[in-house]
């Protein structure tokens, strides 16, 4: 069984899946393959809804709603992430609203179906139990009040982007390399559940660090290590 760190952050379940999706990610013969756009939305809190998904491509938002009608963000999936499979295979309500922030390829599949394929491939039920038993965890320290600020938010995601983009060379590559973004602020409060105004106010602070510099529908990484300590500290 594959070791997974316990993190707090609304990328915890992702970070997760990545751990657990490669069996997933390789049997592109199961499911049925699902495109969506920016907006959709794939399950509303209190619905049954029957399948679970793997992302392949874009990213996904989970919110619950306050008792004062205010959404609060629970978790941001990304390629790799499998989501929806508690509800979906206790046929109970969806806990959670999922719905598109970027566009998505994913995988959808019905419980009943991958349940057939537990015998012949059991890695696949293996990373299911160890997957929902990670997030009855987190779910748990969310509970308590653990909850990522908007600043570790939005660097965390222009490391993960900038990792994806730059074909996983990011940890890697020289400190003196710049990493291109091509999210708009409008973009980045949409995919961490800020307001446009605190991202901006979020990434001018970083702007006046000398980390990054922001352009018209760019950020630019200029010091990868000083974002990467930011990222730590806040861990």
């Amino acid at each position: 069984m594959k070791r997974i760190d316990s993190e707090s952050s609304a990328y915890a379940s992702w970070d997760a899946s990545l751990a657990l999706s490669t069996p997933w990610i390789e049997a592109t013969h199961l499911g049925s393959i699902v495109s969506l756009t920016t907006g959709d939305v794939l399950a509303r809190e209190g619905e049954r809804h029957n399948y679970f998904y793997l992302l392949r491509s874009g990213f996904v938002h989970s919110t619950i709603q306050r008792s004062n009608g205010a959404e609060f963000l629970l978790e941001i999936f990304g390629p790799g992430a499998i989501f929806g499979e508690g509800p979906a295979f206790a046929n109970r309500p969806r806990p959670t609203t999922t719905r598109v922030v970027a566009p998505a390829i994913l995988s959808r599949y019905l419980p009943s179906d991958i349940t057939q394929k537990f015998a012949t491939m059991p890695e696949l039920a293996a990373s299911l139990i160890q997957l929902l038993g990670f997030k009855n965890q987190m779910i748990v320290e969310k509970l308590a009040g653990v909850a990522a600020a908007p600043k570790e938010r939005v660097v965390d995601l222009l490391l993960r982007i900038a990792r994806l983009q730059s074909n996983s060379e990011f940890s890697s590559a020289p400190e003196s390399k710049d990493f291109q973004v091509d999210l708009t602020h409008e973009k980045i409060a949409a995919m961490t559940a800020l307001s446009r105004v605190t991202v901006t106010r979020t990434l001018n602070a970083l702007s006046r660090q000398g980390v990054i510099e922001t352009r018209a529908k760019q950020v630019i990484i200029h010091d990868a290590s000083a974002l990467r300590r930011l990222h730590y500290k806040n861990s």
